[in-house]
């Protein structure tokens, strides 16, 4: 099991996830396409990663270590990792659907990574998902880690801000790539699900366009909106018809809102990170006036999962259950 904690700073410091909203349509037929970034010559394998930095090895890598956001990507493809470096944002019950046992963590979080548990995995190739935001950054892998890390092993980035369907074409190629497959009972069970799930949430969508969503990150200073078109569901949630509130934000990602006007951004509904799902500001009076909070229409969903069909089924799943029951209240 991958130990859930809480992250390390704001919401800025996990990596900037989807740009661009998508189709479910789109995901699902991207799930298993494969690109050209991973590619062998006899034993020799190399891999283009999202910094444009090519990595070559002698033979295609086999002992991987993997961050807790591409992990479960790995696991549904049948690759098992060695090795998990940081945190998941996916809850408990959703990492339940994998099976970690046997591989190491190399950190507990992303910020205690250990270069002696790194060496006792002997990675051939480490992977972490690479965001183009604020200039550029792993995600998990931060600051002088990279250098350490990548004195033992490669790190592939794979990079998350170009849309969904290069996100998960970049992901299918660098997996695939190193033995995983599209083919197993798993993988097809989780997109038979995850298409029904789209179908319910476009039907109930349609009786909804009165209600306005937001999903809401409580920091100590402010509440922060995300603008849902970057965050891997929010973008397909948006081309199903559901409504998210107007924001104002000026970098294409974030809105922030005081805690003296709390509700400058009107939402019938609130989405809570499940890391953020026991921060004590959500007990701030501010918050608790509001009236998504008064009337009980807040719920634990995570827009920014995706990379894994698991973690996009299970917060769709979340998503609609609460959708389904919530009403105009704002």
């Amino acid at each position: 099991m991958i130990d859930f904690v809480a992250p390390r700073s704001k919401r800025g410091s996990r990596a900037i996830f989807m740009a661009v909203a998508v189709a479910l349509s789109t995901v699902l037929a991207a799930c298993g396409t494969s690109t050209t970034d991973a590619k062998s010559d006899g034993d020799a394998w190399t891999y283009v990663d999202a910094r444009g930095q090519q990595i070559s090895l002698d033979k295609i890598p086999e002992r991987i270590v993997a961050t807790a956001d591409t992990a479960p990507v790995l696991l549904e493809y049948g690759v098992v990792p060695v090795g998990i470096i940081g945190f998941s944002r996916l809850d408990e019950s959703t990492l339940n659907a994998f099976d970690f046992s046997g591989i190491a963590h190399v950190s507990e979080t992303d910020t205690d990574i250990s270069a002696e548990k790194l060496l006792a995995v002997d990675p051939d190739l480490v992977i972490d998902i690479w965001s183009s935001y604020n200039g550029g950054n792993f995600g998990s892998i931060w600051g002088d880690d990279i250098a350490r890390v990548e004195e033992v092993a490669p790190i592939a980035g794979v990079k998350i801000t170009d849309g969904a369907q290069a996100a998960l074409d970049s992901f299918s190629s660098l997996v695939q790539g190193i033995g995983g497959t599209d083919t197993s009972p798993f993988y097809a069970a989780k997109r038979e699900e995850l298409s029904a799930l789209g179908d319910r949430v476009r039907e109930l969508a349609t009786s909804r366009t009165n209600i306005s969503v937001a999903y809401v990150i409580p920091l100590e200073s402010s509440l922060d909106y995300a603008v849902p078109g970057w965050t891997p569901l929010g973008s397909i949630l948006e081309t199903m018809g559901v409504e998210f509130a107007k924001l104002d934000s000026e970098d294409g990602f974030w809105a922030s809102a005081s805690w003296e006007e709390p509700g400058v951004f009107p939402a019938d509904l609130l989405l809570i990170p499940p890391t953020w799902s026991a921060a004590p500001e959500l007990n701030s009076p501010t918050f608790t006036r509001l009236p998504a909070v008064v009337s009980g229409q807040v719920a634990s969903v995570e827009l920014r999962t995706g990379y894994s069909l698991t973690g996009i089924t299970e917060q769709m799943r979340r998503f609609a259950d609460v959708y389904e029951k919530s009403g105009k209240v704002t």
